[in-house]
């Protein structure tokens, strides 16, 4: 008789997202007449910028000309899409297109890495953290080791003193809202290099980045290059999340062969984003895109000062914010996450994320996103300072 993943069970029987979704179903379907307002999914609420629209409907009507229709790309993405994000992203950098690749979401990618590496290598994550990271290499039947962050130290995670093979770093920080400055990354680039190690750096949320202080790739980090795969996506920047468009880049500095080696497997395990995605992302990058672009990122980091400037003014601990769309708050009542996402839930009509979703170490705490439309950020504002200004 076959065997199945085992390990594939462990993720169900934790997975609180689905709990979640189930719980507000429930609510909603319960209680027709309530407005409920969403600050927990990290999903945008902004369209599709126009720029970018017409560069889609461009490519469709190129599918259906003989003269213009395109089949089956590279695997790795079209060059055109690569050039312009180098061009536009790595001006610094000497990569070449033979380094980048162009993916369906970081989400994906940030798991399917995994399959570069030794089934039996030493994986590095943090608590709290994002779950895939976790779950997917549960997924692979990979083993992670789980390292507590510290509130008292910013959440920052320290270099460790043992080694490990592979270190899950995200930056800006989803879910704790940080992001991670030079001398940090300075720190965890020495550390991989000492022990031969390689850094998935996870920088979905770069365009949030504000802080001089912040890199927006680790890649301006010295020799970042030799140890570190970065991860980015157009989800949050570009509206992608319904489309689905990604990259990522393996520099050739980090191991001879080893895009040849990463090429060998994408061939044989991804036939590439679609043709209109890639177009509508390389439109991200003309002037007029990124002017709105801009614009609306501003907009949501707009929504996240007033969130935590609300929070803060009731009292509330509130970690983040600066560099990302996200909030960690800290619980004021003595309670569990599960017992404040109720709370807001059935008393405020407001959806929150539990911060035990990502880890037992973000159980005294919340997520909130301002990544809503403005009337529903200041909507939750109004409802949130109703219930604890008295």
């Amino acid at each position: 008789m076959f065997k199945l993943n085992k390990n594939i069970n462990k993720i169900e029987e934790k997975n609180e997202f689905l709990a979640l979704l189930k719980k507000v179903k429930e609510f909603k379907k319960n209680n027709p007449d309530k407005k409920v307002l969403s600050l927990g999914v990290g999903d945008v609420s902004k369209p599709i910028i126009m720029p970018v629209i017409k560069a889609m409907q461009k490519a469709v009507e190129e599918l259906s000309n003989a003269k213009t229709f395109k089949g089956y790309g590279d695997s790795s993405g079209y060059e055109f899409l690569k050039k312009a994000i180098l061009d536009n992203e790595y001006k610094k950098c000497s990569f070449t297109t033979d380094e980048i690749y162009i993916s369906g979401g970081v989400k994906t990618d940030i798991c399917s890495i995994l399959e570069l590496f030794d089934i039996n290598s030493k994986i590095y994550i943090t608590n709290p953290v994002y779950p895939i990271y976790k779950n997917g290499s549960l997924c692979l039947n990979r083993n992670c080791t789980s390292v507590k962050l510290k509130e008292q130290d910013g959440f920052i995670p320290k270099v460790p003193s043992t080694k490990y093979d592979i270190i899950y770093l995200c930056s800006p920080n989803n879910p704790i809202g940080i992001a991670y400055d030079y001398t940090t990354l300075k720190e965890w680039v020495d550390y991989a290099k000492k022990n031969n190690a390689v850094i998935l750096y996870d920088n979905a949320y770069y365009s949030f980045i504000n802080s001089p202080s912040v890199p927006k790739s680790i890649y301006e980090i010295k020799d970042a290059d030799k140890v570190a795969i970065e991860f980015r996506s157009f989800s949050k920047s570009l509206s992608f999340s319904g489309v689905r468009c990604s990259y990522y880049i393996i520099p050739n500095k980090i191991k001879k062969g080893i895009n040849d080696i990463w090429k060998k497997r994408t061939i044989n395990r991804f036939n590439g984003p679609d043709y209109i995605a890639q177009r509508g992302a390389e439109a991200t990058f003309l002037s007029e895109s990124q002017k709105e672009i801009n614009e609306n990122i501003k907009e949501y980091l707009n929504n996240t000062k007033k969130l935590k400037e609300c929070f803060k003014s009731l009292g509330f601990t509130v970690y983040g914010g600066e560099d990302s769309p996200y909030l960690f708050v800290k619980i004021k009542e003595n309670i569990k996450s599960w017992d404040a996402f109720d709370l807001f839930l059935n008393k405020l009509n407001i959806i929150i994320t539990p911060g035990i979703i990502f880890g037992s170490e973000g159980d005294k705490f919340f997520r909130v996103s301002g990544l809503a439309s403005k009337e529903v950020i200041l909507e939750a504002i109004e409802r949130i300072k109703k219930e604890y200004e008295r």
